[in-house]
């Protein structure tokens, strides 16, 4: 059994048990802040894109979101109100299921040596020393928070239109 098999599977599991939170969405989600404070749909979507792209990177694979979303989505970005100032919302849907797929396949592959080095994302690397204990982060953790905050979104959203 390979160290980052479980994450890989809780990955899989937490895309399994959050298929409605992406069911219904589309561009008129994209900018939508129902509550200030939250971040709005396009920018937690396109940030998770982003975050499970570098931990393919750290993975040794080349970059599947296009070089213009770290701008927008990357760690410290802000949501933009402004809906053109993201991709359509089914790219980024199509993107993240392509992105998370790949993840857990790269990191099921990555050897120990790889896995064992340091840790590129500086500010993690206290708690999370090295390379293959990121990636397992990436895939649970860190995922798990951005849908936790998409389904905060949602519940958000559907109180305004009342």
């Amino acid at each position: 059994m390979h160290p980052l098999d479980a994450p890989a599977a809780q990955c899989k599991h937490h895309f399994t048990n959050s298929a409605a939170l992406f069911s219904d969405l589309d561009d008129s989600h994209r900018a939508l802040e129902p509550v200030a404070g939250l971040k709005t749909a396009g920018w937690l979507i396109g940030h998770i894109c982003m975050t499970g792209d570098f931990g393919r990177k750290i993975c040794g694979r080349p970059p599947i979101c296009p070089k213009e979303w770290r701008v927008k989505f990357n760690p410290g970005t802000r949501p933009s109100h402004d809906a053109a100032d993201y991709p359509p919302m089914a790219d980024l849907l199509d993107t993240m299921h392509r992105v998370y797929a790949d993840l857990r396949d790269a990191a099921t592959s990555l050897d120990a040596a790889a896995a064992a080095s340091p840790n590129p994302f500086t500010p993690a690397v206290h708690e999370l020393p090295t390379a293959g204990e990121f990636v397992a982060y990436l895939m649970t953790g860190h995922l798990a928070y951005h849908l936790g905050q998409l389904q905060a979104w949602r519940v958000a959203a559907r109180a305004t239109k009342a």
